[in-house]
Formats: structure tokens, sequence, C-alpha cells
């Protein structure tokens, strides 16, 4: 089981696989943060290391976005003084389509933090 498996599955579910885990106490009490934290070990899942992939990914990928999202934004402009219509919907398809990449790479990199 990787990190990802563990995030995407249900407090309740998480609290099923402690249970089947003798060493964990407590379970009931955790929420979902600190099952994910205390299952970590127990399936050799690195948490740190996951982090700092993640923060890596994120970076890289941030800032190849933005400057995508500049460019853009410069042919959307010239677009616009064009009156080109379906060059703007195009361009502004394209930015919000990379901005929602962003977001979810922001939001891939908070959850890894666990």
């Amino acid at each position: 089981m990787e990190l990802r498996d563990l995030q995407r599955l249900t407090v309740t579910k998480l609290r099923e696989e402690a249970l089947q885990h003798q060493g964990l106490v407590g379970v009931h009490a955790m929420d979902k943060e600190e099952l994910i934290k205390a299952l970590a070990p127990i399936f050799g899942i690195d948490l740190e290391a996951a982090v700092r992939q993640a923060r890596a990914r994120f970076a890289t990928n941030k800032t190849t976005l933005k400057q995508e999202i500049r460019s853009i934004k410069t042919q959307r402009h010239e677009a616009l003084t064009a009156q080109d219509a379906t060059a703007l919907k195009q361009t502004r398809d394209r930015i919000k389509k990379r901005k929602r990449l962003l977001r979810r790479l922001a939001e891939q990199a908070r959850t890894a933090k666990v």
C-alpha cells in the first residue's frame, strides 16, 4: 500500500486497517492524519521522503506552469486587440487548464505534508 492509497481511504477504513495491527493503541481516538502517520511505518512508507518528493515536483511544475500562463496571457492580449474571438477563447481555455493543474498540484503538495 502506498501513501496515496492511505490518503484516499476514509477514517473508518483506516481504523479498520489499524485495528488489524496489534501494535497500535488508541485507534478510535485518532483522526485521519494520526492514523496515516501510525500506519505508514507498518506499510514501509517514508512520510518525509514522500513530502520532499511532492514539494520538489510541485516546485518544478509550479514555475513552468506560471511561465506558460504568462506567455499565454500575452497571446490572449494579442487576440483581444486583434478582436479574434476564437483565438481569445482558446487562450482563455489554455490559461484555465493550467491554473486548474496548478491548484491540483498545490493541493497534492498540501496533503502530502500529513
